[in-house]
C-alpha cells in the first residue's frame, strides 16, 4: 500500500508542478492548457501515461476531459465554470 500511496503522489505531484489546480471535488484542472483529470482516471494510469498527456499541447481550443466515465455536458459546464 506504500507503494502505490508513493506513485499517486508522484501523479499529483506531476500535475501541480504543471499548473494543475486541486478542485474540491476529486478533479486536477488547468485554466491554462484547459484541461480536466479525474482522481479516478489519474489513479487507473500509469505516471508514463500522465506525463504524455500533460506534455501534449491542446490545440483544440476546447477544454478537455480525462475521466474514467465521460461528464455530461451539464457536469462539464459546473466543472469549469470557477476556471472560466
Amino acid at each position: 500500500m506504500i507503494e502505490f500511496d508513493f506513485v499517486e503522489l508522484n501523479k499529483y505531484k506531476i500535475l501541480e508542478d504543471n499548473n494543475y489546480t486541486k478542485d474540491e471535488r476529486d478533479f486536477y484542472i488547468s485554466k491554462t492548457d484547459k484541461r480536466v483529470f479525474s482522481f479516478g482516471r489519474i489513479g487507473n494510469e500509469s505516471i508514463a501515461w500522465l506525463e504524455q498527456e500533460v506534455k501534449q499541447p491542446n490545440t483544440s481550443g476546447e477544454w478537455q476531459f480525462f475521466c474514467n466515465v465521460d461528464p455530461s455536458e451539464g457536469l462539464r459546464t459546473d466543472i469549469i465554470s470557477p476556471y472560466v
